[in-house]
């Protein structure tokens, strides 16, 4: 099992190792060469130990098993933040490795939570390497949803449908890759348009390269503050809606799509109808308390309605940017992000929750069991995306509801513990759970920010952040005896 993960975590190392260099040509471009030192060494390092961890363990064809992909994601997920945390401390950025780590983690697992209190202030090669850090994060977490993630049937993982080809190779490299090719294309191509299109729009390049990033791996690090884009006018959210869609949905459609030039392939995907049927509510719930809103009487009807749109859709795929005046929208607001949140994208995307396939089998479940006391003998039978939907899968289900919200309670407890009230401990909580960090300061808007934080409560936060990641149960088993006696 070791022999298997291990193979490829060497290779992601390599990987991360050879991005490590790419923040070297900013800091040409931007007159930072002491930033150049810091990040060959790391990048060094990183290559060396990524070398080390490929020959020491070769690669096996064999399909990877349950207890595999388990060992995988849990040592992927907590090693990688160890690596891509050495630029923030060797650069002297992030001296401490709790808060590098912590920035690492955030990046990563596309968060978007930020120790920089001031980010404006920061190197720009810097400011790159978390951004490029969240942006590897995103086609990493597209690339496991499509090859990986379905074969551990974690929370009902096998209703996941993909639209690329099937026949792809058994073993855990080349499953990775065979996903890694026509996703990586896509993904880099969504990027540049963006890219393009925000210059074009007022933003500086660096500005507008950097939020293209965040927007498509629906990571929400910006480059002007913690608080989204809100400096950036109209035509910005305007242009960001449409990315953080698609990064909020399952990207093989996308691909299928660019590829075939038919809009017909969407209707395949059973969850895009739910996503835009969600976030129309979501749109209409937030306008209505901004039109009897007091700070917004002077507002127009069309920026409320761009503010409420763009809110709910930076919310629901957990992006995570905020617009302008979101720091003091009403509760009825703040209520309705933090459901949206709890929901999420859809499977196949970059974004966090709970996600909206598996919220449909709990309606559809609530329906059958609605018919079914109106006939006690009936058969109900229930499928979706053309998969029966089993007890096992049910359960399944069930279970990571289950463990969402009670690690909600026991998280917000713990923040309690650490000297935080309830209402911030929830929104901390709910934010790096459902990798939305950036968005805290909207549901917990008397928190100050993560620089301020105890030690204790940054270490807490980065696991939530990795936890969210995981969805708690891949987690749970790998510390269970059962798990470390295979």
């Amino acid at each position: 099992m070791i022999t298997k993960v291990g193979h490829i975590i060497g290779y992601l190392l390599i990987f991360l190792g050879i991005s490590e260099l790419v923040p070297t040509f900013v800091a040409l471009a931007f007159d930072e060469e002491q930033m150049i030192l810091p990040f060959f060494v790391c990048s060094m390092l990183t290559i060396f130990i990524g070398l080390g961890f490929y020959f020491a363990f070769p690669d096996q064809p064999e399909k990877p098993n349950r207890y595999d992909i388990i060992l995988f994601l849990v040592l992927v997920w907590f090693i990688i933040p160890v690596f891509a945390s050495m630029p923030f401390m060797v650069s002297g950025i992030l001296t401490k490795f709790t808060d590098a780590y912590f920035e690492a983690a955030s990046a990563f697992t596309t968060s978007g939570a930020t120790m920089l209190a001031n980010s404006a202030l920061a190197p720009k090669t810097i400011l790159f390497w978390r951004t490029l850090l969240q942006w590897q994060g995103g086609i990493f977490i597209f690339v496991l949803a499509v090859s990986i993630i379905p074969l551990s049937a974690i929370g009902g993982a096998e209703l996941f449908r993909s639209a690329l080809p099937h026949g792809e190779r058994e073993g855990f490299l080349s499953r990775i890759t065979s996903a890694f090719k026509p996703l990586s294309m896509i993904y880099i191509s969504l990027t540049l348009l963006c890219t393009v299109l925000l210059d074009i729009s007022g933003m500086s390049f660096f500005d507008a390269m950097s939020t293209a990033m965040a927007t498509l791996s629906s990571g929400g690090f910006t480059n002007h503050g913690n608080f989204g884009v809100n400096s950036f006018g109209n035509l910005t959210e305007l242009i960001l809606i449409p990315f953080m869609v698609i990064a909020a949905t399952n990207l093989t459609f996308h691909w299928s799509f660019a590829t075939s030039g038919k809009l017909r392939v969407y209707k395949k995907d059973r969850e895009l109808k739910h996503f835009f049927t969600i976030t129309i509510i979501a749109s209409l719930i937030i306008f209505i308390t901004l039109l009897n809103a007091e700070n917004a009487a002077n507002t127009s009807l069309f920026k409320k309605l761009g503010v409420s749109v763009f809110t709910a859709v930076s919310a629901l795929s957990t992006t995570g940017f905020l617009p302008d005046g979101a720091n003091s929208m009403s509760l009825a607001a703040v209520i309705v992000c933090i459901m949206l949140l709890f929901v999420g994208g859809a499977m196949g995307s970059s974004a966090g929750g709970f996600k909206i396939i598996r919220l449909k089998v709990l309606f559809r479940q609530a329906d059958s069991e609605i018919s079914r006391l109106a006939h006690p003998h009936g058969i109900v039978p229930m499928r979706i995306n053309e998969i029966s939907v089993t007890s096992s899968i049910l359960m399944s289900i069930w279970t990571l509801l289950f463990l969402y919200l009670s690690s909600i309670a026991l998280f917000s407890i713990a923040y309690g513990i650490l000297g935080y009230d309830l209402g911030v401990g929830i929104g901390i909580t709910v934010a790096n759970l459902f990798s939305a960090g950036s968005m805290t300061g909207l549901i917990a808007q008397d928190f100050l920010g993560y620089a301020g934080m105890s030690y204790p409560a940054k270490w807490v936060t980065s696991v939530i952040m990795i936890l969210g990641r995981l969805e708690i149960i891949a987690l749970l088993i790998f510390l269970s005896p059962s798990f470390r006696k295979y």
